[in-house]
């Protein structure tokens, strides 16, 4: 009796252990996408909120997007007329937040964001795969001596944040 007891354990572990946490990383989109050509990032933010707005942030979220297409490899960036997708992107609005005060009511801490519209496209058909209409990526930085120096490394920051974030819904489709 005690082996059989044994014997079922050891079955059951190893069930358990084959079967994992159910986590998987692999692409959710159609099997005929393969390759994705990403366009660059269109500025659709309007002129009187532009304030916060970093000069060629459009180039930087479009190279972002892509090192991080190529980073994650199940989609090969290829030319347009080549291309099973196409993802457009347009820019909505580049905001900051104050988040943390000083006892004088000067900001010490701000979130930067990034909203966007997303659509993907099937370079086939010209369907649409799906869309996002408010995609964001944020992050936060402390206001220093050289604020100017801090913005630009936030606005770096939003923009890997957001790619990541961008190429996720792509594949992952979280």
């Amino acid at each position: 009796m005690k082996k059989t007891n044994v014997a079922g354990f050891l079955l059951l572990v190893l069930m358990v252990s084959l079967s994992g946490c159910g986590y998987t990383r692999h692409t959710v989109l159609p099997r005929n996408i393969k390759t994705i050509f990403v366009e660059t990032v269109k500025n659709k933010v309007p002129v009187e909120e532009v304030y916060a707005y970093q000069q060629g942030i459009e180039m930087d979220i479009t190279n972002a997007v892509i090192r991080q297409l190529q980073k994650d490899g199940n989609l090969k960036v290829v030319e347009q007329k080549k291309a099973d997708a196409i993802l457009k992107m347009d820019l909505l609005a580049y905001e900051q937040e104050g988040l943390r005060f000083t006892q004088l009511e000067s900001v010490s801490e701000y979130r930067p964001y990034i909203v966007m519209k997303l659509q993907l496209i099937d370079a086939k058909t010209g369907d649409m795969i799906w869309e996002e209409p408010n995609f964001t990526g944020d992050t936060e930085y402390f206001v220093t001596d050289v604020t100017s120096i801090g913005e630009q490394r936030a606005s770096l920051s939003a923009t890997e944040s957001l790619a990541h974030n961008i190429v996720d819904r792509i594949v992952e489709d979280w």
